[in-house]
């Protein structure tokens, strides 16, 4: 237990360093986009590769996948009947910032660093359910209410959006290997791990530089409306996972972990997308990065 809770310690140190270290002019908000950029695409798709190597797909794990997926479309129809009288655009940012879960910058490396390396399947496939979601199907429906006439063009970008990202690609390729029942070499992971190993480090670092505690007192009801939306329907799906979903604990435990992951990190960038000019989407995002980092470590030392 005290290993864990130094552990727990020691990841949000590295989060208040980067947030100092930012309020000081050490490190600027580019920096974050430049090591999300390095996390994205080289030190998290080179953990996947070290951690789980070789997925073995059964049902349990499908079920994780259709969770992920499924409490995303719950998510998008709750902000949509939070604002059921309002504009379109108002629709559009409750249906965006409300649902989406930020897996591999965040759940994937406290997931990484608490747990044996084989549980880390049940995190990936939901994360995949939810990306397919996250990184364009959320958008797609969203701004297909606030400009109709791009419902195609919108359909493409989503498709791009998805195989252009290097997670997901990774995500597909794990499973590919996995039907065709080849693993990875010895000699590759090995390799992979030097970055790997650098993926939890680098995710922790990026979150303290990029969080915003800036709140515009004018929008403080919105905000207030989406996280106690967003946590009080995980905690309602977090019950329902583990009194129904038939599959051993340690898989619920995972799935609820990725449930309380924070908001996703294109959520503000898809509201800005759609022409919203509100601050709520920034302030949303870095305020479930506090709720989700205290909730996280809660979680995990219950379950560890």
């Amino acid at each position: 237990m005290l290993d864990i809770l130094i552990k727990a310690i020691g990841f949000i140190l590295i989060i208040v360093m980067g947030y100092v270290f930012k309020s000081k002019g050490i490190f600027q908000k580019e920096h974050a986009r430049f090591l999300s950029f390095v996390i994205m695409n080289v030190t998290l798709p080179c953990a996947l590769f070290t951690s789980v190597g070789h997925i073995e797909v059964s049902s349990s794990l499908l079920l994780a996948l259709l969770i992920g997926f499924g409490s995303n479309i719950i998510t998008i129809v709750v902000g949509y009947m939070m604002v059921k009288k309002e504009s379109l655009m108002e629709k559009a940012i409750y249906m965006i910032n409300m649902s989406g879960y930020n897996i591999g910058t965040f759940t994937l490396p406290f997931v990484q660093s608490f747990f044996p390396s084989s549980l880390l399947a049940y995190v990936i496939m939901f994360d995949t359910g939810n990306a397919i979601m996250c990184l364009g199907g959320t958008y797609s429906v969203a701004s297909s209410m606030v400009v109709r006439s791009r419902g195609i063009k919108i359909v493409v970008e989503f498709i791009k959006r998805l195989l252009s990202s290097v997670p997901f690609c990774t995500y597909v390729l794990l499973f590919i290997l996995s039907f065709l029942n080849i693993t990875i070499p010895e000699q590759l992971i090995s390799v992979a791990s030097i970055a790997g190993n650098a993926n939890a480090f680098l995710a922790m670092l990026m979150i303290g530089i990029s969080l915003e505690i800036k709140l515009d007192l004018s929008q403080v009801k919105k905000i207030r409306d989406i996280l106690i939306g967003r946590y009080g329907l995980m905690i309602l799906i977090s019950i329902f996972v583990f009194v129904f979903l038939p599959v051993e604990v340690t898989a619920k435990q995972m799935i609820v972990l990725s449930l309380f992951a924070p908001i996703s990190s294109v959520a503000p960038v898809y509201s800005y997308m759609i022409d919203s000019k509100t601050p709520v989407p920034a302030a949303v995002n870095s305020l479930s990065m506090i709720i989700s980092i205290i909730t996280l470590t809660i979680l995990i030392i219950l379950f560890s």
